[in-house]
């Protein structure tokens, strides 16, 4: 008796842990034609796909539909980023076009607004730090999933400029979390 009930244990810890995966194993579809819309066939292979977010893990969500030019190309940043951010951020790839998990209908109803492709960087205490409508650049992606891992206090000391994705519009947020951090605790020292 005692014996099963370690093991059931044992497979509850480990089928806890695989439900927490996120997105996994991530490639881009090699055939993919970047230079026009239309439908080419899933944009993002890989396992774990429906999974939906992860409480206490900084989490990466994408928005898409196969058939968008946009979304054509940030379906490779988000393939290049996982490749460098795959241990630390949780990725949830929400495809329109192939349907999505109750879980993900979850981050549907509350962060989608409703155009693609859309990213939403979301911290390890679950509050969006980045909300972005259309491609988004790769060096700004990293800096705000950089910034999500290694300044979560400072992060949680200041306002969520990206609470609203029309917001997105200004330089300042786009582009550089740590002046955002800066301009935000009034020139406090941040640590970074």
């Amino acid at each position: 008796m005692k014996r099963s009930g370690t093991m059931l244990v044992l497979m509850m810890t480990f089928v806890g842990c695989s439900m927490l995966q996120g997105a996994d194993h991530l490639r881009l579809n090699p055939t993919l034609n970047f230079r026009k819309n239309g439908h080419q066939g899933q944009l993002i292979f890989g396992d774990h796909l429906e999974d939906g977010a992860a409480a206490g893990k900084v989490n990466y969500i994408v928005f898409f539909a196969e058939f968008c030019y946009n979304a054509k190309r940030q379906a490779r940043r988000t393939v290049e980023l996982y490749q460098q951010f795959h241990n630390h951020v949780h990725f949830v790839i929400v495809d329109f076009e192939y349907g999505w998990s109750a879980a993900q209908n979850v981050l549907v109803n509350k962060y989608f607004s409703g155009n693609i492709p859309q990213i939403v960087i979301v911290d390890s205490k679950g509050r969006p730090v980045f909300n972005y409508i259309g491609e988004a650049r790769l060096a700004t992606l990293r800096a705000w999933l950089n910034a999500a891992l290694t300044y979560p206090q400072q992060l949680a000391e200041v306002d969520h400029p990206m609470d609203n994705p029309g917001e997105a519009a200004t330089r300042e947020i786009t582009h550089n979390p740590f002046e955002i951090l800066r301009e935000r605790l009034g020139g406090r020292n941040t640590s970074y």
